[in-house]
């Protein structure tokens, strides 16, 4: 970490996580900038709570060691001093820088960001114990952000109900009814299988009653015939 920082060191700090809050929110997998669902219960609304919160903390760590990596690689004098300090070589700075800021870019991802918050961890795990054996002094910032990693490695990999999969709250599909058939019943009841269509029933009456008459009137010429 840096041996001093200050009001510089945060202002760049905020600056960079705001692009990186920018870029976050235009990948899949995360909850930042997008509205609250109506339908959602209180168990759902604590874990999106949750999960922004890890979010942050992401961001977070992704702009410290954004920064952290990138001066090993540029080589400011305190961190040539640091790996000096140490014994073992810059060699040991670059490597380190690489895999700080590999680690940070990983970390902006939300679906790699519990594995990155792994491999940074085990740097922290390094870091922790170089600061108290060899260079004989509290590892705080190491500590700090080793206390991190392992929050945002616990929810990614460990704690599941946390991610997004588990908030996503059930949507009603309204799918139309059909309509019930209606069937034309005719009023004397229905009709039977055998029955012979009927084409004109009032015609077919009219022709029937005058058959009738005339038969009739056949009938009374031929008696009075008789």
């Amino acid at each position: 970490m840096f041996s001093q920082p200050g009001a510089y060191h945060a202002l760049l700090l905020v600056l960079l996580v705001s692009v990186l809050y920018a870029l976050r929110k235009r990948l899949p997998g995360t909850q930042l900038g997008r509205g609250r669902d109506q339908l959602e219960s209180p168990l759902a609304r604590r874990r999106r709570r949750q999960l922004i919160a890890l979010e942050c903390t992401e961001l977070l760590l992704a702009g410290v060691f954004f920064l952290v990596g990138g001066a090993k690689l540029i080589g400011r004098h305190d961190m040539v001093e640091l790996f000096r300090s140490i014994g073992v070589g810059q060699w040991l700075r670059y490597v380190t820088g690489v895999f700080e800021v590999a680690g940070a870019a990983f970390m902006v991802v939300p679906l790699a960001s519990g594995a990155s918050a792994v491999a940074l961890g085990i740097i922290m795990i390094s870091a922790t114990l170089i600061e108290l054996l060899i260079l004989r002094r509290p590892p705080i910032a190491a500590m700090a952000c080793l206390s991190a990693h392992t929050y945002v490695a616990w929810g990614r990999l460990l704690h599941r109900p946390v991610n997004a999969e588990g908030i996503t709250p059930p949507r009603l599909e309204i799918v139309p009814s059909a309509a019930p058939a209606v069937e034309m019943v005719p009023a004397d009841g229905p009709v039977p299988a055998d029955a012979p269509p009927l084409v004109n029933d009032h015609l077919a009456l009219h022709e029937g009653m005058n058959v009738a008459a005339i038969g009739e009137s056949a009938g009374g010429i031929e008696g009075s015939s008789d």
